[in-house]
């Protein structure tokens, strides 16, 4: 987990507060998308697709223990989360040489149970299920 301020995000309310893995994260030719399974067995795959990712980390839930500025163990399980004041964005600038303008992009964090997912991107990710798009 970076250091930032981690906010619940719902892109998708009907998926508040439902447990995923992460099945998949995916970088080819289709694009980069990461694959998430729930553990309600009747709910389908869901999948968000980025456009302007500019960078993306996963790492073992276990191993991500601190990083949030503000209290946010009280509100697992959840998916998705933004991070503002992210030292990730600030280390992704600072590497870039400040090619990037910090202040456009956007840092997501999907916490699932068995991994984390950082995304740094300009755009929100389109969301897909294995039913029919979100």
């Amino acid at each position: 987990m970076w250091i930032g301020t981690y906010f619940k995000w719902d892109p998708i309310p009907v998926y508040a507060g439902m447990r995923f893995d992460v099945e998949a994260v995916h970088d080819d030719w289709e694009g980069f998308r990461i694959w998430f399974r729930p553990h309600n067995q009747t709910k389908p795959m869901l999948i968000a697709r980025f456009e302007d990712e500019l960078f993306y980390a996963s790492s073992d839930e276990g191993d991500r223990l601190s990083g949030a500025k503000n209290d946010i163990w009280d509100e697992f399980p959840h998916l998705f989360w933004k991070v503002d004041e992210s030292e990730l964005i600030n280390e992704f600038v600072r590497q870039s040489k400040g090619i990037r303008d910090g202040s456009a992009i956007q840092h997501y964090c999907f916490m699932s149970c068995n991994q984390c997912v950082d995304v740094l991107s300009l755009s929100e990710p389109k969301f897909e299920s294995g039913e029919n798009d979100l």
